[in-house]
């Protein structure tokens, strides 16, 4: 039996526990003071000589050496299972993958992140192999989509909750994917980025690993502030044109009540796939700026690749604060090659992201799975040459979601409906999402607010990195 095999298997119990007894699992305090159950092997002999087990099921012995009868009242009775929900029968649930086809996009971006494919499928057959969720078995549904525009997106979302019939979706789809299945097909979805309007407009449930992006942005913004980092300095803004209401609903609102000195906002028009046209407005956006004399760039969401691309166009080198240094990872590691001397001094607040994925010891299970089943050898993100795939990110986006989809349908119990899926997610308090941390989930919290470190430039390594502040 494989580690990640015994893993599974303590998650599924361990979640059980938590769901009955209302305690935090492997929390390290005292079980005997909490009702914890202790980690225990599900394939271990039943004696720990590994002797033949002798004693009789219906009997026990006390310590005087009288024979009582034993207590059957806390025997497990099966699960009764049954067709409980669209795309739930007695034996399988069915389930759709979605994940980018960077393939697709190859001369547009050059993006290697593996097989997102073969990482999903791996990793829910090992779940499948160790009894599923609750005895179903999962079946797995995979649609690729083109992160360019919403048609393509839209298609697959019909064919998943019309033709195949899915229960739940699980992937990481970008802006306002996840609404025709949340608002529009009442079908879960655990992963993708939430935002207060789209939870609001949500019917079916959603839960995540990913921190709900106007969280994250105000989580960001004040901690930059506790830091100092707005000090001194003449702010301006630069943010995609997708979140310009986000921004001016809430960013710019809350950086005018901390007494930050913005004297310009900007937002991007042209398309981040469209490298030139993006690079080329980014460029007049900064000569703007240095002609208002702002001495740091706070780029908002996804626009710091795009924008550190203009800076490139010109000598104009503000400060960049980045909201999200996972998106200014795509600019850093451009196989192309890049200037990063416009990133001197930059900072950044993102939750753990490659570099400290690798370390955390459920990804290293996850991986372990997926090269067993005949895939590449994962690189190290630490290690990895600049030529070489990012493939430890599909693995790491497949492990968290599949975890956390796992943890909330066994939670959910056998009659697997989404009012019982939502009950369960919500209930489900502390839980460890691999590569991210500890995150908390309830009715509050469906992004389990993961915590969210502050970056710094790090010129040893020509990359930003985290001492572990939190913000």
């Amino acid at each position: 039996m494989t580690h990640l095999r015994g893993q599974w298997r303590f998650l599924l119990v361990c979640v059980v526990a938590t769901a009955t007894l209302a305690t935090a699992c492997g929390s390290g305090d005292d079980p005997s003071a909490t009702g914890e159950v202790d980690d225990v092997d599900l394939d271990s002999d039943s004696s720990d000589s590994g002797g033949e087990d002798t004693s009789d099921p219906a009997t026990a012995e006390d310590a005087s050496g009288d024979e009582t009868e034993a207590d059957d009242s806390t025997t497990t009775e099966p699960l009764e299972l049954t067709d409980s929900f669209r795309g739930v029968t007695a034996t399988t649930i069915k389930v759709g993958v979605v994940a980018p086809d960077l393939e697709a996009l190859q001369g547009l971006v050059d993006l290697d992140h593996g097989s997102y494919e073969a990482a999903y499928r791996a990793l829910f057959e090992e779940v499948n192999a160790n009894g599923g969720i609750n005895g179903r078995e999962v079946e797995v549904v995979f649609e690729p989509f083109l992160p360019v525009g919403t048609e393509a997106m839209d298609t697959i979302c019909a064919r998943l909750t019309q033709d195949e019939e899915v229960f739940a979706v699980v992937g990481d789809l970008q802006n306002d994917g996840p609404l025709c299945y949340t608002e529009l097909s009442d079908t879960a979805v655990v992963g993708s980025t939430q935002n207060d309007d789209r939870v609001a407009a949500s019917a079916a449930p959603w839960f995540s690993a990913f921190r709900n992006s106007d969280n994250v942005t105000e989580t960001i913004i004040r901690g930059f502030d506790a830091e100092g980092i707005f000090d001194g300095e003449t702010v301006g803004v630069v943010a995609g044109a997708a979140d310009q209401d986000a921004v001016e609903a809430k960013a710019l609102p809350l950086l005018d009540e901390l007494g930050v000195d913005v004297v310009d906002v900007a937002f991007i028009e042209a398309s981040p796939l469209d490298t030139v046209a993006a690079e080329a407005e980014t460029s007049l956006i900064a000569e703007k700026q240095e002609s208002e004399g702002v001495t740091l760039a706070l780029a908002i969401g996804a626009s710091s690749p795009i924008y550190a691309g203009g800076l490139e166009q010109v000598s104009y080198r503000p400060q960049v604060a980045a909201t999200s240094l996972s998106s200014l990872r795509g600019y850093i590691r451009d196989r192309g090659g890049r200037d990063l001397s416009v990133l001197e001094g930059a900072v950044a607040g993102n939750t753990a992201e490659q570099l400290g994925w690798w370390d955390d010891p459920a990804v290293q299970d996850c991986i372990a799975t997926v090269e067993a089943a005949g895939e590449p050898t994962i690189l190290d993100p630490n290690t990895r040459l600049p030529d070489e795939p990012e493939n430890l990110v599909s693995v790491a986006a497949a492990c968290r979601n599949i975890a956390l989809f796992v943890a909330i349908a066994t939670a959910a119990g056998a009659d697997l409906t989404n009012d019982t899926f939502r009950a369960a997610g919500e209930g489900l308090g502390e839980f460890h999402v691999p590569g991210l941390g500890p995150g908390t989930y309830s009715a509050t919290t469906p992004d389990g607010r993961v915590p969210v470190y502050f970056f710094e430039w790090d010129a040893a390594i020509d990359d930003l990195s985290s001492d572990g502040t939190t913000l």
